[in-house]
């Protein structure tokens, strides 16, 4: 499955958990030594090329320190459709169950009848089942009447939303605030490697956050904001030098942009800028 055939649902969840694991500060082989999942099935589930199973999206939940609710109702979601138990956001299974099962020839009615209606049975079960799943998920939740338009499907939808000083400490993409309304790129700078850092800011959360595409292994960027503590992510392993990393927001008034500063620290150097530079 290429990333352009990944269903909407598989890459709303991957991001989910590069947000989560990016809380967690671990890399790679960090996480695959405190899971049961190697470093390379973290790294397929990570970019939406697997949908991982249920435990492993527990599993970093709890470390992340998120309650699993929301993102295992996205995981639900994800899994039925990648499996093909859902078309569209609606369960095939469920669809078919709708028609009428064929009664069996009227010259079986012994044990072929019998395995016939527990087999009609299980699917209606596992009909009812998918169907209850999606359900929770908001997967059968139909638009309002007065809705002109339906939501951008590349807007992932946010787990949690947050604004101001409720969003310091906090992950841009786990909160919605790195997806819509498109943040804004306050200042960039490019660095060998090639390597560039950003300096993004959501009007809708009223925060900021620096981004670190493409960097180095041991590199760190860093936010800083007038009186606030510095927040920062480092790239830790290979896997992380091949994404985008970014730290967790701080709260920026707009008084504030203008002093709002991003750093690259490489091989012990530290390059920071503002915006506009």
């Amino acid at each position: 499955m290429t990333s352009g055939e990944r269903p909407l649902e598989c890459e709303r969840l991957a991001g989910t958990l590069r947000g989560l694991r990016a809380r967690t500060g671990l890399s790679l082989a960090a996480l695959a030594a405190k899971t049961p999942y190697s470093k390379s099935s973290w790294d397929r589930y990570l970019n939406g090329r697997t949908v991982p199973p249920r435990q492993a999206v527990a599993q970093l939940c709890e470390l992340a320190g998120e309650d699993p609710g929301q993102v295992l109702a996205l995981w639900e979601l994800a899994d039925a459709v990648a499996s093909g138990r859902a078309a569209g956001g609606r369960p095939r299974v469920a669809e078919r169950a709708s028609a009428p099962a064929e009664p069996p020839p009227a010259e079986d009615v012994g044990g072929s009848s019998h395995r016939g209606l527990l087999a009609a049975v299980g699917v209606g079960l596992t009909a009812l089942a998918v169907a209850g799943a999606l359900a929770a998920t908001g997967a059968f939740t139909r638009p309002t009447p007065s809705a002109s338009s339906s939501p951008s499907p590349s807007a992932p939808a946010p787990v949690k939303g947050c604004h101001g000083s409720g969003c310091t400490g906090k992950d841009p993409e786990m909160y919605g605030c790195g997806a819509d309304p498109v943040p804004v790129t306050l200042g960039r700078r490019s660095f060998p490697g090639p390597t560039v850092v950003k300096i993004r800011h959501s009007t809708a959360c009223g925060a900021v956050w620096a981004r670190i595409d493409l960097g180095k292994v041991g590199d760190r960027a860093e936010i800083l904001v007038p009186h606030h503590a510095p927040w920062r992510t480092e790239v830790k392993d290979r896997y992380d030098a091949k994404d985008s990393l970014s730290t967790p927001m701080v709260a920026a008034t707009r008084p504030e942009l203008n002093d709002v500063r991003a750093c690259l620290v490489r091989a012990g150097e530290r390059h920071c800028f503002g915006p506009q530079e």
